[in-house]
């Protein structure tokens, strides 16, 4: 039994087989005696969405069905595209779905088909910084399918193309709206700010937790919004929502432009742009997976906006054609679209008169079209060249913007041009002193070393003191002059932060011969003079604390008084005999 069903099971298939050969061999035949047209063939379904072009384009005659809706749509948009026809979608949802007489193949790289529409870019946009892209862009969600049971009819699989906003987090996807048949004898609610808008609650809306609402009916289109031949009190569409792409650049809710998607809609660009037409090799699945498909058979496109435009009303995908891109030899290569821009640093600061480089990162690294435009706001503060080198020029804050040319996706730093304060002075942390302690004879010297801490430090200045200076005197650079036998501190203090060393000096005499205070060696200022005892035949030499010498004389007699010729301060006199040393401190007055 088992062998049987296998048989009968392989028979099945050869026959489907065979039956699919010949289904291929008679479509081969007819096509040669009827060639393929690149044109829209058959339009299986029109179900718009209420709008304020519903029941006009294409117009509806009381009595009309939903079959004689179908054939009319088909006459506006089939055929050549240059009938002129176009049919409108409606609001959010409303949808058409047409076919061609052939299967539309699915070249690799290549633009496969496009969709025609009545997209077109604002000329005079009050907001001069925008993207040259946006004016009247209405995006359509295009979604295929192919004929997989063999039945011509669209009741197969669908896949969305998925375009740019695809994976944008503003994008809502199993959005669910639905609207009401409105009460067209109802009294009009009309708003007091804009006399265009003469019905505020004409046709309310819900959605699925993502807000609800009113579409307004306004002045310019007196018919019915909600399509006529649905005699459902509801209709309700679901579907991905893109992110609102209407700016109201006027600020007061009177010139609304609605921005262009990168790619991969219907409507969203103009006709004779490369960006009308679509690629089946980006067909994913309702899971977001791609699938690979050799060719389709239908497209359905659907309103992909749910957002209302001041005089313009809401947002309506309008379609007017289509065409099988490799029939008309328009089938263009398909380019590595631009998706992001990364720029770095995210901000710097710097002085005026400074530069710094920004390296802006076009994403992916295999772009098409990689060119970037800068920009800097303002730029008085800094300005900022084609290679991303920015200038100061004044104190301020600016924001420099790398611009991507495909995409228009934009990155930006934040530069800060400021003059930094002066620097806080380095404070003294600590002082040594070398030597610690020493041992002098009368008359004898000795330079210290100080060392302070940091050696940045601002303020290195000392004070210096001598504990008993009877015994040794120290000078303002730190040289110790002994004078009588004895023991004495030098402290060496720091004037920031009164940071202290010392170095402990003791002081001897030398032999009776030497010594310098011999009752009948004598020096003392008196006067404006110099009077010198016992120092006949010594040679004098006179120095100030820091070394300098100020006078070298040599002495007659036992007692000889000298002019004195000196600024007033403390002063060293050094006389010297035979080897023999005496060392006298002289303190100068004013006269």
């Amino acid at each position: 039994m088992k062998k049987n069903r296998l048989k009968e099971k392989s028979f099945k298939k050869e026959a489907s087989a065979m039956k699919h050969f010949f289904a291929l061999l008679l479509l081969s035949l007819a096509c040669m005696a009827h060639p393929q047209s690149p044109y829209i063939n058959k339009v299986y379904e029109y179900m718009p969405a209420p709008g304020q072009f519903v029941n006009e384009i294409p117009f509806y005659d009381p009595g009309d069905t939903q079959q004689d809706m179908n054939r009319k749509a088909e006459e506006y948009i089939a055929g050549t595209h240059h009938n002129e026809g176009m049919i409108t979608l409606g609001g959010f949802g409303g949808y058409i779905v047409f076919g061609f007489d052939h299967p539309v193949k699915n070249i690799p790289g290549k633009y496969d088909f496009r969709i025609l529409g009545n997209a077109f870019y604002a000329n005079d946009n009050p907001n001069d910084e925008a993207s040259r892209e946006g004016g009247s862009c209405e995006p359509g969600i295009v979604m295929v399918a192919r004929d997989d049971n063999d039945n011509g009819l669209p009741d197969d699989t669908w896949y969305e193309l998925a375009g740019s906003e695809y994976h944008h987090p503003q994008t809502i996807y199993n959005y669910r709206i639905t609207y009401y048949k409105p009460d067209e004898n109802k009294p009009r609610d009309p708003d007091p700010e804009h006399p265009f808008i003469n019905d505020r609650t004409y046709i309310r809306w819900t959605t699925n937790g993502h807000g609800n609402g009113y579409l307004y009916r306004n002045s310019y289109h007196p018919q019915s919004y909600y399509p006529l031949w649905v005699n459902d009190e509801t209709i309700s569409f679901e579907g991905a929502k893109l992110p609102d792409n209407y700016v109201d650049e006027s600020g007061l809710g009177l010139y609304y432009v609605l921005y262009a998607c990168h790619w991969g809609y219907a409507d969203n660009h103009l006709n004779n742009d490369n960006r009308s037409g679509f690629n089946i090799e980006w067909a994913v699945d309702a899971g977001g997976k791609h699938v690979s498909l050799p060719d389709i058979d239908f497209v359905k496109v659907y309103t992909g906006v749910n957002q209302y435009c001041g005089r313009l009303g809401e947002t309506s995908t309008e379609i007017s054609g289509a065409e099988d891109l490799h029939l008309t030899g328009r089938d263009a290569t398909v380019p590595v679209f631009v998706s992001g821009i990364l720029l770095e640093p995210a901000s710097a600061e710097i002085q005026p008169g400074e530069t710094t480089t920004l390296t802006a990162t076009v994403i992916p690294h295999n772009a098409t079209q990689k060119t970037v435009t800068w920009k800097s706001n303002p730029s008085t503060v800094a300005t900022v060249n084609n290679a991303g080198l920015v200038t100061a020029l004044e104190t301020g804050v600016a924001i420099i913007q790398a611009i991507t040319n495909d995409g228009y996706y934009i990155a930006s730093s934040q530069i800060t041009v400021r003059i930094p304060p002066p620097p806080q002075p380095v404070a003294v942390t600590g002082i040594t002193l070398t030597p610690e302690q020493a041992h002098l004879q009368t008359g004898e010297s000795l330079n210290l070393t100080a060392t302070v801490t940091p050696q940045d430090a601002a303020n290195k200045n000392i004070t210096w003191t001598s504990s008993n200076a009877g015994v040794a005197e120290v000078t303002v650079n730190g040289r110790v002059i002994a004078f009588a036998a004895g023991t004495t501190v030098i402290n060496a203090i720091t004037v920031d932060g009164g940071h202290s060393a010392s170095c402990h000096i003791t002081v001897s005499n030398k032999s009776p011969v030497e010594h310098t205070s011999q009752p009948e060696a004598r020096a003392f200022f008196t006067g404006n003079t110099l009077r010198l005892l016992g120092l006949e035949a010594h040679h004098c030499v006179v120095v100030t604390p820091n070394g300098h010498t100020c006078a070298s004389f040599r002495i007659a007699a036992q007692d000889e008084t000298l002019p004195w010729r000196f600024a007033p301060g403390f002063y060293i006199l050094v006389a010297q005999k035979h080897g023999e040393r005496k060392v006298f401190k002289i303190i100068a007055g004013n006269g």
